[in-house]
């Protein structure tokens, strides 16, 4: 448990660091331009979008801490870069969330498998998709929570597999490129 603590000490200091922010800050713009261009629309509630990709990749290389600080930004501008339906501010959390949890499968952990990813991925489709944004959603309109739920269940059973692959690609170049960048 005390080197988990060293890790997010170690990675709270990287924040002095100019490479990291420059590195962030350009998954952030990944991500924004990922969720304009990168998504595609089933009805106007249901999308399958690969924003969280670059995420992902700015977790794997730069850590929890500062993809925390950023989170709640990205999803202020991704909202307001491209609008769908009231800008609810606690949707943020969710967004922190997906930080988080990309961050505790991917920051230092070695070799990127197959299994992290799949894990990973579901991770992120259990507590972020399925449970927080349809909660989000819930309390916004007052839907209730299963007519939310119920469609995204579906989308993401369909959708996982072509996730799961872009995520792996992806953090397999990821770990590639990780040895050639100055820390």
């Amino acid at each position: 448990m005390k080197q988990y603590f060293v890790i997010l000490k170690e990675n709270a200091q990287s924040l002095k660091d100019v490479h990291v922010i420059v590195g962030v800050s350009l998954f952030f713009a990944l991500n924004v331009v990922m969720n304009l261009f990168a998504s595609v629309y089933i009805t106007p509630e249901l999308k399958i979008g690969f924003a969280s990709i670059a995420t992902a990749a700015s977790c794997y290389f730069y850590g929890p801490i500062p993809n925390l600080l950023v989170a709640p930004i990205l999803d202020f501008v991704n909202f307001f870069v491209k609008p769908s339906g009231v800008y609810y501010p606690i949707f943020m959390i969710a967004t922190m969330a997906t930080s988080l949890i990309f961050s505790c499968f991917f920051y230092k952990q070695g070799k990127v498998t197959l299994k992290r990813v799949i894990l990973a991925r579901l991770a992120y489709d259990l507590i972020v998709s399925l449970f927080l944004n349809s909660f989000f959603t819930c309390m916004l309109w007052g839907t209730p929570f299963w007519a939310i739920v119920s469609p995204k269940i579906i989308k993401n059973l369909i959708s996982l597999p072509i996730q799961v692959a872009v995520l792996y690609l992806t953090m397999k170049a990821c770990y590639q490129i990780k040895p050639r960048l100055k820390s």
